[in-house]
């Protein structure tokens, strides 16, 4: 049986190779041209397929090619960038010429994530989407991150912060974890090969030139990156860097680019510019309350009276928030009289946005060479990247160095070597966070920007409020700075034993080192004493990350008549390392000396994390006629993050398209549909444990130890099953199309479970939930325009996603992402779904014991139901002095004119008040080149989907707000403060600070002119001249009432600031004008 068992392997290998053993080697030469102009096209690359065996055409479009002994047949392949690819056949030595046709929709861009072999666009059998330079370049990005939005379907691009230097949260379709605690719900991302974990390296494409990057291709989800197993449920993006490859053979090509302009806020928010004080008819001071004068309104000792509506005794406590300000309240008192205020938009008063924010510089320079030769090739860039956001007039913001050195060389025996490295310094000042809480707490006539008699900016400019300090003060005089030291090395190898089959693998390294630094100066002022910051506070931290990923495989390639195949197997080897020490010291002995020996209390704090994984993978692609495509995977992964007890996790995934346009019976179609295929793709792929989770957790505090929580030695990584199915096609070569839906079954979600007493541990990280998700995602590009002067090209993208929690084995719980607790956890409820009190809207809403009386209720301007009396409307209240009633002979006591809580016939008083998650999200982009002159617009935007505007409710508090502010309204319409305070709610979430986060916002725009189009410049050794200006994030349409909608909060349980849209005092978002050079020689 053995015997027999080994005669039929070793005829099956023979089978495999024996259509290799046939051909001797031949030497192909040619030139690769332009169909249309017969220009000839430099830097094409020319291949043979299924082998390491290609080149690259040189100067003139010529190329030449030895084919390797041992093929059967060879397929000869001609690629350049926009253009359809060109395959022949060949069987001997000779002559061969390609010309190749433009690909304006891209159809024929060569996928290489995912799959078991390179396949283009038009064979794919799962989504995913190519962006290359081209589109990457229309107009330079600022981050990695900001390069795909609006680019994709099902990509959602958020930023949780607008400060300079922090990455923005990217999601692939719908999240795949209920809690991300310690994880993330971002995807995997790849450069060059190297694996960037996001769930364990920060930010991870913060230290990346985006003028580096040569192209993007983005997998949405399990069904195409099983490959990558239990790391890849979340999608992967794949980055690759630019190389000298990509100019021709035996050229050498330097580059410069460089963008000066600035940084602008875009948005603004509504504070309350008007009081409700009593004031001197002679002089416009305030009153005091206590002896009823007229005083200064610096005077810090005074407090001002209040004007009630009426002197009704019921009316005690109601005023209105409408009368304007006169003079400024900020300085000493009696120091000479108090300044009239400014005029702010038609009535006195101080802006505080345009005080606090100001414009910064952007200034970008980049610089590289590009060389390609026989055996070697080679890129090397140096890029400076600064950027002072908006706070330029205080703050220095952020600064980025970059050096990256790409190569391949090309040995004998077919040995095959490459490597990439970066090394990257960045410096980062960033702004005191408490700055954007403290400046919407301050009325219009507070001076922040003026300074005591001693220089400083004052710390208290308000003197009727003891709690918000200064913004201006804070900023100016916190020092908060983030360095980071990054290296990414990366190298791989291939070894052709022989024409069908390869030995490959890659070594890669990727350390960061971050040093934090808050220092609050000897002196520090604070409205409040507090010791622990007047005699100075430093804290200093050093968190360093290494990670070193390595493979080992073999791919087998052949050709067995009409089908292609390929095959491979690969072992994965990971080791990560993480160490975090930080040290506190306050009451420093020494000004000016920010050392943590200065001070004379110290705390210190650490953290360590060891992984390690492994894994193995195979895969198989099948190619049949140009038509059948099938690719599946196999993959098992071991980790030190898993249970022990369940060490060993396997993923899957089966994908197939159907070219249906590559039948005979479609020839009456191919006409119109010249392409047209169908796909199918089921897959699992994991997201792994945070290190603690399976273990046994103590903690340390104040000299006593305490349990946490209990250790699981049976925890394994959630599971994300994910079935795709799509179509592709494209019109008469003008339009193409994409349409892709995606269910999703995220199971064994990994959820804290709350344990009763007995346990001596509060909670126990088990598998114990489900999470499904929809999504569908449609494609459109469009050639609607093309000739040699003029092209016009469109692109739309439209996407839909849902997620529902569909199994909660833990009791529901309130979870807080910055603000109230407004996310609720539950069995059955939406995902990134809003929680809260609702307010009555309707009759319908009252006890059912009330609705006898409903003809005493009327909906007000807000849309809310209010309690107005027989014989009153709502705006009434102040005419007939109604402010301040109450009603009798109901259930419950009702307010005159102010709002009512609903609750169901349940007595359930929390009910869904939004949602994070949009009706749909849409893209549309456009390319106009007329001549040398060329026009990119990007617009981008959401309909639908919720943001809770938190700054704009805590305001409330102290009627700090716009919504306060009824300056200019008439009486009917005037509602007293108190009526804001109600829907401030405590802090508590409600309905009425739950806003529509729809908007249309004009993305990017670009205009570029090629001098050297009108100019010949080849004398002076210029190969190539673009100027230009760019506008980022230039224009937005919203009802939304704060900066700007798209914001989020990112990290916590929610894992992404796409899922968690809380508005809780972070730095905006601003837009960019620059002016753009680029120069080639």
């Amino acid at each position: 049986m053995e015997g027999k068992m080994r005669k039929s392997i070793a005829l099956f290998v023979v089978t495999l190779l024996l259509p290799g053993l046939i051909l001797a080697q031949a030497k192909i030469t040619g030139s690769v041209t332009d169909a249309s102009t017969g220009e000839k096209l430099v830097g094409a690359n020319v291949i043979v397929e299924g082998t390491e065996v290609g080149t690259s055409t040189d100067v003139d479009g010529n190329y030449s090619l030895t084919v390797p002994a041992g093929l059967g047949t060879a397929k000869v392949t001609a690629r350049y960038i926009g253009y359809r690819q060109a395959t022949v056949t060949v069987t001997a030595s000779g002559t061969q010429d390609f010309s190749l046709k433009e690909d304006v929709l891209k159809m024929d861009a060569v996928m290489v994530t995912g799959v078991a072999g390179a396949l283009t666009k038009t064979k794919t059998p799962f989504a995913i989407d190519k962006i290359d330079r081209e589109v990457l370049e229309m107009a330079p990005a600022t981050t990695v991150e900001s390069m795909i939005r609006g680019k994709s379907a099902g990509v959602k691009v958020v930023k949780s912060t607008g400060e300079p230097g922090y990455a923005a949260s990217v999601q692939l379709r719908g999240a795949t974890s209920i809690n991300a605690s310690g994880r993330s719900q971002a995807p995997l991302y790849i450069v060059d090969g190297i694996i960037i974990d996001p769930s364990i390296s920060g930010s991870p494409m913060g230290d990346i030139s985006p003028d580096d990057v040569q192209n993007i291709e983005i997998i949405k989800g399990a069904a195409g990156a099983s490959e990558y197993g239990a790391r890849a449920a979340n999608g992967v993006i794949a980055i690759t860097t630019k190389r000298g490859s990509e100019v021709g053979l035996g050229q050498t090509r330097f580059n410069y680019k460089m963008e000066q302009g600035y940084n602008q806020l875009a948005g603004s928010i509504e504070t309350n510019g008007s009081h409700w004080y009593k004031t001197d008819p002679s002089t416009g001071y305030f009153v005091d309350a206590t002896d009823g004068l007229p005083y200064d309104p610096r005077d810090d000792t005074k407090n001002p009276d209040v004007v009630n509506y009426s002197d009704s005794s019921w009316a005690a406590g109601y005023y209105f928030a409408d009368q304007p300000y006169k003079y400024s309240a900020t300085g000493e008192a009696g120091s000479g009289s108090p300044v009239l205020l400014p005029d702010n938009g038609g009535r006195p008063g101080y802006d505080h946005m345009a005080a606090m924010f100001s414009d910064g510089n952007y200034t970008k320079h980049n610089f590289s060479m590009s060389r390609n030769g026989e055996s070697f090739n080679v890129f090397v860039s140096l890029n400076n990247h600064k950027e002072d956001g908006v706070f330029g007039k205080f703050i220095e913001g952020f600064n980025r160095n970059t050096f990256r050195l790409n190569t391949d060389v090309n040995l004998p025996y077919g040995i095959k070597l490459g490597f990439s490295s970066l090394l990257s310094k960045s410096f980062k000042e960033e702004t005191n966070s408490g700055s954007f809480f403290d400046v919407t707490f301050f009325p219009w006539d507070v001076d922040i920007l003026k300074k005591d008699p001693d220089g400083d900016y004052y710390i208290q400019p308000d003197p009727r409020n003891a709690e918000e300090a200064n913004p201006i003060y804070q900023i100016a005089n916190n020092e908060r700075l983030n360095t980071r030291d990054r290296t990414l090395l990366g190298s791989n190898f291939s070894w052709a034993i022989m024409p069908q089959l390869r030995v490959v693998g890659s070594l890669s390294f990727d350390r960061s080192n971050r040093v934090w630094k808050n220092y609050y100066p000897k002196g520090w002022k604070t409205v409040t004493p507090s010791p622990n910051y007047n005699d100075g506070n430093l804290t200093k931290s050093n968190r360093s990350e290494q990670s070193i990923n390595g493979d080992v495989g073999m791919t087998y390639a052949t050709q067995m008549g009409a089908m292609d195949l390929i095959a491979k197997g690969r072992y994965n080897y990971e080791a990560y390392n993480y160490n975090y020490r930080s040290g506190n010291a306050w009451n420093l002995a020494v000004a000016d000396v920010p050392q943590l020996e200065t001070g004379a209390d110290k705390s210190v704090g650490s953290s360590n994390q060891k992984i390690n994984s492994d894994g193995f993978s195979g895969g198989a692609q099948m190619d049949l006629l140009d038509r059948y495509i099938l690719d599946v995977t196999l993959r098992q992964d071991r980790s030190s993050l898993f249970g022990p007890e369940n060490r060993i996790n396997n993923y899957f995934k089966v994908s197939g398209a159907y070219r249906m346009s590559e039948e005979a019976y479609w020839g009456a179609l191919s006409g119109m549909l010249p392409e047209f295929k169908v796909r199918f793709s089921h897959g699992t792929a994991g997201v792994r444990p945070a290190f603690s989770q399976q273990y046994e957790v103590w903690s340390v505090a104040g000299g006593n130890i305490s349990k946490g929580a209990l250790g699981n030695v049976d925890l394994k990584p959630q599971t994300t099953t994910e079935t795709e199915m799509g179509i592709d096609f494209s019109v008469m070569d003008r339009l193409s199309v994409e349409i892709t839906q995606s269910t999703t079954v995220n199971e064994d979600q990994l959820l804290p479970v709350p344990l009763a007493g007995f346990y001596g541990y509060s909670s126990q990280w088990r598998n114990a939930g489900t999470l499904e998700a929809e999504a569908t995602e449609i494609s459109l590009n469009a050639s609607v325009l093309n000739t040699r002067d003029m092209s016009l090209s469109v692109g739309f993208n439209w996407d839909k996603y849902d997620h529902n929690i569909t199994s909660f084995k833990m009791p529901s719980y309130l979870y807080s992402a910055g603000g109230p607790k407004i996310f609720y956890m539950k069995e059955g409820s939406q995902y990134a779904s809003f929680w809260g009190t609702k307010w009555a809207t309707d009759t319908k809403h009252l006890p059912e014991a009330d609705q006898a009386s409903s003809s005493q209720f009327q909906v007000n301007d807000d849309g809310y139901l209010v309690w107005v009396g027989d014989g009153n409307t709502y705006k009434d209240g102040i005419a007939k002095t109604l402010w301040g009633k109450t009603s009798s002979g109901m259930s419950q006591t009702y307010n005159w004119g102010r709002p009512v809580q609903y609750v169901d016939s349940d007595g359930n008083k929390i009910h869904q008040i939004g949602t994070s998650v949009s009706d749909f999200g849409y893209a549309f982009n456009t390319t106009l080149r007329v001549q040398g002159l060329t026009v990119f617009a990007l617009f981008d935007g959401q309909s639908g989907g919720n943001i809770y505007n938190h700054t704009r409710q805590w305001g409330a508090r102290e009627a700090a707000t716009g919504d306060v502010d009824q300056y200019g309204k008439e009486d009917g319409l005037k509602k007293p403060t108190i009526y804001y305070r109600d829907l401030y709610h405590v802090n508590a979430p409600n309905d009425f600070y739950v806003e529509d986060g729809s908007y249309l916002k004009l993305r990017e725009l670009a205009v570029r002119f090629n001098v050297a189009s009108l100019v010949d410049l080849r004398g002076f050794g210029v190969s190539g001249l673009n100027v230009g200006i760019v506008g980022r994030n230039l224009l937005t349409w919203t009802k939304y009432k704060g900066y700007d909608p798209e914001v989020g909060r990112g990290g916590g349980q929610l894992g992404s600031a796409v899922n968690a849209r809380v508005d809780s005092y972070t730095y905006p978002n601003y837009r960019t004008f620059s002016f753009t050079l680029d120069v080639d020689f």
